[in-house]
Formats: C-alpha cells, sequence, structure tokens
C-alpha cells in the first residue's frame, strides 16, 4: 500500500506533491498494553524483520492506540509510555518496552538493579520513502 501527500503554502502555491515523493508501508505490528517490573537488568527485545528496511530510505513510526484524557504530568503516572526501537542491521528491528533503572534501597548508599515495563497499547509501522 502507497501513500502520498500534497502541501501548499498560505497562497495557495504547492510546495510539495505527491510527484516529489511517496511513502510506502513495508510493516505493521500491534503491541498490547503491560505494566510489568522485575529484578535485575533485561537486554532482550522483540524483533521486527522487515524485507526491504534500510535505515537509509525508512523509517519506524510508534504510535499509541489510546491516549490519556487528561493532561501528562512530566512525571510517571498510572498512564504508560510508547516503546523505542533500535536498528539492529540488515532488515531486523528491536523493539523495546521496557526500562533498566537502579533504584534506592534506603540503606547506606545502596541501590538494586530493576526493569519497569508500563507501555500503551501500540502500533510500530515501518514506512520507505520512495
Amino acid at each position: 500500500m502507497s501513500f502520498g501527500m500534497t502541501v501548499f503554502d498560505a497562497n495557495g502555491v504547492q510546495t510539495l506533491g505527491m510527484e516529489d515523493f511517496t511513502i510506502e508501508k513495508l510493516a505493521q505490528m500491534n503491541l498490547p498494553a503491560a505494566r510489568k517490573m522485575g529484578n535485575g537488568i533485561r537486554s532482550d527485545y522483540i524483533v521486527m524483520d522487515v524485507p526491504g528496511y534500510n535505515p537509509a530510505t525508512c523509517f519506524v513510526v510508534i504510535t499509541p492506540r489510546v491516549y490519556a484524557g487528561y493532561s501528562q504530568p512530566g512525571y510517571p503516572d498510572m498512564w504508560g509510555y510508547v516503546p523505542t526501537y533500535k536498528d539492529l542491521g540488515g532488515t531486523q528491528i528491536g523493539i523495546f518496552t521496557y526500562v533498566n533503572r537502579r533504584r534506592p534501597t534506603g540503606y547506606h548508599n545502596n541501590y538494586v538493579d530493576e526493569w519497569t515495563e508500563h507501555t500503551v497499547e501500540c502500533v510500530v509501522e515501518v514506512v520507505r520513502v520512495l
């Protein structure tokens, strides 16, 4: 499936059009919401293998499927986050749904390693610019 767009300036003159470029959706993955945590450090990720993916000509868009019905406070609350991704080389992308952190134990200057996964339901799309 291919997409396109047209952009006009304030005077109605076309400045960008479908003849300038087109984007093509190469892949889509739906990720469910998750809320988990655990001890230790994680290094795993969800592998998304996308034939035709090249970071020089493609981009990844991660879009929540639902949004909070209130202004976000700027600090962690009950609402989740969208995952992040990393180019793994070749046609593979790694989707990270968690963060590793060090939490103070409250005893002297000790910390404990833990991970937290707090993501909203979202869609991961890989798009190529033609």
